[in-house]
């Protein structure tokens, strides 16, 4: 049960946590993305916070403190240029456009290791990072997380995207990987 909450939470943008739970405890959600080059090398990394959009946080709420339709299961998708917004859901997301010139043919689950710590409690992908392998060229602006497989899809929850500063531009054979950490501090 506290996995649950304490991936919830994590989820959720920390001043709207704040709010919420009067300052008892700071989450934060992280995209580390690393593009290698077709020859294996490094060619950039960069670590940006997620939005945690208002559909995404009614859906921690009912999830967790309601328990209703929790699922296990949550995707990582990218996202193209243009903001992300409070408002966005995966039925309406006008201000961006999710990146499909991929080899995958599904969005890349994100599998969870274990929480960490207890003061600061952490949870990542880190030991199986989502990887996509690109099919063609596309400016990769960020990531999203959902409840929906689906690549190219309108289904599911949105639950939060993240913003690079300057999208970057991919070509085939670039392979992108992703890992999410979700941190909780209690105040």
């Amino acid at each position: 049960m506290m996995g649950r909450l304490g991936a919830g939470l994590a989820a959720a943008g920390g001043a709207v946590a704040r709010a919420l739970l009067g300052g008892a405890v700071m989450p934060r959600t992280f995209h580390t993305l690393q593009c290698f080059g077709a020859d294996g090398a490094l060619k950039w990394e960069e670590t940006i916070e997620n939005l945690t959009v208002n559909v995404g946080l009614a859906y921690m709420l009912t999830s967790f403190w309601k328990g209703a339709n929790y699922t296990a299961a949550f995707y990582v998708g990218l996202k193209g240029s243009g903001t992300i917004a409070a408002p966005d859901t995966m039925a309406s997301h006008s201000g961006w456009a999710e990146i499909t010139a991929v080899q995958q043919t599904a969005r890349q689950a994100i599998t969870f290791g274990a929480v960490s710590g207890t003061t600061t409690a952490s949870l990542d992908n880190s030991a199986a990072p989502a990887s996509y392998t690109m099919s063609g060229s596309a400016t990769v602006a960020g990531a999203f997380v959902t409840t929906d497989s689906t690549l190219g899809g309108t289904a599911g929850t949105l639950i939060g995207a993240s913003d690079f500063a300057t999208s970057r531009p991919m070509v085939a054979g670039d392979v992108l990987k992703v890992t999410t950490t979700m941190t909780t501090t209690s105040g």
